[in-house]
């Protein structure tokens, strides 16, 4: 009997070990092997190096350099208190901020979460040499911007950051992820599709411990295209060491294509700050500053009076439609009345009897109050928009703003106000609601230097084996005697005696330029020049704008000059 009983238990052991392995193998067979590849196989990301950054001569600007990230597979992980000490005292991070981390991986045991990010070197191979006393725990690299010249380039450049939800769930469909940077700003935000690449993965195979023993499969990371830029790297940093400590911007151009040679605005910012770990404060230090505004471009973004660098708009608009010619004349006694109110000129005792040369040459605004009053308004208004104001120039960077081009209709819409002579005299000398960027004073000049057109600017010349189709430039309309009067009176501003732009004066090339004194009721008065050279065929087109920088017939004027000789001297003329 006892016998038969225990055959009875062996028979049902055996059946239940064959039900066993029958649920095992034919019913959960599947999933089992599943997971016993998950654990045996590893799939590594690869990141996409982004594409480079060169200057117009081929220099790297703009490149990447090899980045060491710690990363933990949780599942394999032993003892995550011993590993998240024993990564501190090699890393110097807080051991509670690495553990708390490690735990989050948790949410995702089987993927490679990353814990620590741009690891020393040395640091890391410490790491990897830990590799046996540390399970799940790997060391990846990755490709991690570099911007070699910092904020001499910053607000070209721009810089990176990681993508925002919003943006994630619109373009997930397109490769991106969470976590990635992509570009935020400048150059990195215009051309983010082409420079950011296509991400690829490594497929190998580990034991118990979480050690390679041989690579599966492997799918390449294809970089980013390069991009080559009209700007020249010895220029940018000329231009960068002129605007050191002052708020302002310089634009150097081809006015013939539009070429950007240099695209300075200072304060600036460090790019690297935004994508290296640990720099939150630094970040917030640069978001709350709201004293220099380092984000903001000065030459695209910002808006200013233009003050008597609008004379040659008003000059044009008399000009050309036909209300005043080379031979007329105004007289300055100092003082002009309109309705109840002097409107005076910046030389006390006046300027007397003057042609439009001479009053350009000597920036009268006697003279102009008579002229813009001649022109009217109205006709301003239209050569303002002719010259490209109240509207972007297109350049290939974002964020750029539009100004304003006061008009009639425009005062009476927005203010519900009649136009009053008054505000003519102070449109005649770039003052009242007018409001321009000093890119857009570099198109209007480059527009009087090569002949009456409008290009637009470009600080991107071309990606790889990518041909852009650039714009054809717009002709402004106006007339060769009218753009031969403005260039002469140009020319005597800074070449003839008593010029107000005479510190722009050079003994290497003849230069041709106005200055611009902007009133300013928050302090000192802003300062303004713009000029192209050499005269008889320009090649250069330069802006220099300094905030409360006075008269801009003084550091201005001499800064163009400096950059105008040293962009010869770089044969870019």
């Amino acid at each position: 009997m006892r016998v038969r009983i225990f055959k009875a238990a062996i028979l049902f052991t055996f059946l239940l070990i064959i039900a066993g392995l029958f649920y095992t193998q034919i019913l959960n067979g599947r999933l089992y092997r599943t997971l016993s590849e998950n654990n045996r196989i590893r799939v590594l990301p690869l990141e996409a190096p982004r594409g480079n950054m060169y200057d117009r001569k081929g220099r790297l600007v703009v490149g990447n350099r090899l980045s060491f990230d710690v990363r933990v597979i949780f599942r394999e992980m032993k003892d995550t208190k011993y590993a998240a000490g024993l990564i501190s005292n090699i890393t110097g991070i807080e051991e509670e901020t690495l553990f708390r981390r490690i735990k989050a991986a948790a949410k995702t045991p089987f993927a490679p979460i990353k814990i620590a990010e741009d690891v020393e070197k040395d640091k890391a191979i410490r790491i990897e040499e830990a590799g046996r006393d540390l399970p799940g725990v790997i060391v990846t690299t990755r490709p991690l911007r570099n911007y070699i010249y910092r904020d001499a380039f910053s607000h070209v450049t721009g810089y990176l950051g990681k993508i925002s939800g919003d943006k994630l769930k619109k373009y997930r469909t397109y490769g991106y992820h969470m976590q990635d940077f992509v570009g935020k700003d400048g150059l990195e935000r215009t051309f983010n599709d082409y420079l950011r690449g296509t991400g690829g993965g490594l497929q190998v195979e580990v034991d118990s411990r979480g050690r390679q023993l041989r690579r599966l499969a492997v799918k390449e990371a294809e970089r980013g295209k390069d991009i080559y830029l009209n700007i020249d790297l010895e220029l940018q940093q000329f231009c960068d060491s002129l605007l050191a400590g002052k708020k302002g911007a310089i634009v150097a151009m081809n006015p013939t294509s539009g070429a950007v040679l240099a695209l300075l605005s200072r304060p600036a910012f460090d790019p690297g700050v935004f994508i290296m770990p640990g720099n939150s404060e630094k970040v917030k230090a640069i978001l709350n500053n709201s004293s220099a505004f380092p984000l903001l471009n000065r030459a695209i973004s910002a808006t200013y009076p233009p003050a008597s660098v609008f004379k040659i708009v008003v000059a044009s608009a008399a000009l050309d439609s036909g209300k005043f010619s080379e031979k007329n004349t105004f007289s300055c006694d100092g003082s002009f009345r309109v309705g109840g109110r002097a409107f005076k000129c910046w030389k006390e005792e006046g300027h007397g009897p003057q042609d439009i040369t001479e009053a350009i040459k000597n920036s009268c605004n006697v003279f102009f109050y008579q002229l813009a009053l001649l022109a009217g308004v109205n006709d301003i208004s239209k050569y303002a928009f002719k010259f490209g104001f109240g509207r972007a120039t297109g350049i290939d960077l974002p964020g750029e703003a539009s100004g304003l081009v006061p008009t009639v209709a425009w005062k009476k819409r927005k203010l519900k106000m009649p136009w009053f002579k008054g505000e003519t005299a102070n449109y005649a000398i770039g003052q009242g609601y007018l409001l321009v960027t000093p890119i857009q004073i570099a198109r209007m000049t480059s527009a009087v230097a090569n002949g009456g057109k409008l290009v637009r600017p470009a600080v991107c010349e071309r990606i790889e084996d990518i041909n852009f189709r650039r714009r054809e430039a717009q002709d402004v309309g106006l007339e060769i005697e009218t753009l031969q009067t403005l260039k002469k009176g140009l020319r005597d501003v800074v070449n003839e005696p008593r010029g107000t732009g005479l510190y722009a004066r050079s003994k290497k090339i003849i230069i041709s330029g106005k200055t611009g004194t902007a009133q300013n009721p928050r302090g000192q008065s802003h300062a303004w020049f713009t000029g192209f050279a050499p005269f008889e065929n320009p090649k250069i087109c330069v802006v220099v704008f300094i905030e409360h920088g006075g008269k801009g017939g003084l550091q201005p004027a001499r800064f163009a000059r400096k950059i105008i000789e040293k962009a010869k001297e770089l044969e870019l003329l």
